[in-house]
């Protein structure tokens, strides 16, 4: 009709920026090496987001009621999903949780800053080390960029590459919805396979 005025909404085209990139273990051995030299700190918070995938404020929520060596245990309290999760120590978290309390000035929480306070985010020196070793050099999508992050997002693709059961990996990484662990399913074929491997068989028996 004439003097219509027609409105057109343009629809948001929705850009999927979930991670992609996971480090090798060659990768992650030469960083976590770098970031010792550079920071013992630093490596403790980045050791603890790779095998055990905390998030960093989980990690600097942190306090030493938390720690349990004896049953080699970490409960992390008011995470993200407001959920309790539990965490079981690999070998390599357990030794150095077990020292730093030796060594460590007692205090609640596990990581202070330089002040004595509270640690509010990753050191920049983090995205430094990153360059030095170019591990990001000509990468362009964000998707692939190592970034603090990253750490975690390799804690779970390393799982589901082990055919880790991908419930499980949710409940390891404290995801609120299952749709957001599917996203490592791909790097799992063999659990697949298995599955279909072992139905076969059954069937064969019956």
């Amino acid at each position: 009709m004439k003097g219509d005025i027609i409105t057109h909404q343009m629809k948001k085209i929705k850009f999927d920026n979930s991670r992609v990139r996971f480090l090798t273990k060659e990768e992650a051995k030469v960083l976590l090496d770098a970031l010792r030299k550079y920071s013992q700190q630093l490596y403790e918070i980045s050791l603890l987001s790779l095998y055990c995938g905390l998030r960093a404020g989980e990690i600097f929520n942190l306090c030493w009621s938390d720690v349990d060596l004896q049953n080699k245990i970490i409960t992390l309290r008011d995470t993200k999903n407001t959920k309790t999760r539990i965490i079981y120590m690999p070998d390599n978290i357990y030794k150095m949780l077990l020292h730093k309390s030796i060594n460590q000035k007692k205090s609640s929480l596990l990581f202070l800053n330089k002040d004595g306070n509270k640690v509010k985010g990753v050191s920049h020196a983090f995205a430094h080390v990153v360059d030095i070793l170019k591990l990001n050099e000509g990468v362009k999508d964000i998707r692939q960029k190592v970034v603090f992050h990253t750490l975690r997002h390799t804690y779970a693709s390393w799982l589901a590459q082990m055919g880790t059961d991908l419930y499980v990996v949710q409940q390891l990484m404290g995801h609120s919805s299952f749709a957001m662990t599917q996203r490592y399913a791909h790097l799992s074929p063999e659990t697949l396979k298995k599955a279909i491997d072992n139905f076969e068989e059954r069937i064969k028996d019956e």
